[in-house]
């Protein structure tokens, strides 16, 4: 082929390229950029990648709540007061988890995961949290557990608590109520921090 063949070829491919580009784009999605969440990839060499362990435990007794969504779909769901939707929105929150659990008593369990994006700093969804209950009035508990800020409030027939800490990207939170929430919370708090350790910062 004459190289003047070759040149015509060339620069035809290149127009073509650059035309797709023009009218699809390089792929990316801007509006979805700031609500980024990234997770490091443990076997990059290879085709399958182990998915990501689960950082929260199950709470014994039967669950009566579960879900995985945006913080905006917990909005009058009865578990998280639209107060603590706002929030988490507002410290970079995009990605929520729960699991809540009753027994026959009526005493409840929970554990949450609040993941943030990749702009935002988990700390300040923490330390937001944490004022939160404070202004309610739950009173910060002694604890054996590294990084970890458990508020109590307690009435004539039960104890309520609320525990939050940061472990990687993520807030998570170890909550629970009821006649006989003071063991059932303790005990959970200990699974669950041993699953996931806190931070200190």
């Amino acid at each position: 082929m004459k190289p003047a063949s070759v040149l015509a070829v060339l620069v035809l491919l290149t127009a073509v390229a650059a035309s797709a580009w023009v009218v699809w784009g390089d792929g990316s999605n801007p509006a979805s950029a700031a609500n980024q969440v990234s997770t490091p990839d443990p076997t990059p060499r290879l085709p399958y990648v182990e998915p990501e362990p689960d950082p929260l435990v199950t709470p014994p007794y039967p669950v009566v709540f579960s879900r995985r969504d945006k913080p905006g779909s917990f909005l009058k769901s009865g578990v998280l007061t639209d107060a603590e939707v706002s929030l988490l929105t507002r410290t970079g929150v995009v990605r929520v988890t729960g699991t809540v659990t009753r027994n026959e008593t009526g005493t409840t369990l929970g554990v949450w995961r609040f993941t943030v994006r990749d702009t935002a700093d988990p700390w300040d969804a923490l330390a937001a949290l944490d004022r939160h209950y404070e202004a309610g009035g739950h009173e910060l508990e002694p604890t054996n557990h590294r990084g970890l800020l458990l508020r109590k409030s307690r009435n004539a027939t039960s104890a309520v608590f609320h525990g939050h800490y940061v472990h990687g990207r993520d807030v998570l939170r170890v909550e629970g109520y009821g006649p006989d929430a003071t063991p059932a919370v303790t005990a959970l708090v200990d699974q669950q921090l041993t699953r996931s350790p806190g931070e200190e910062r």
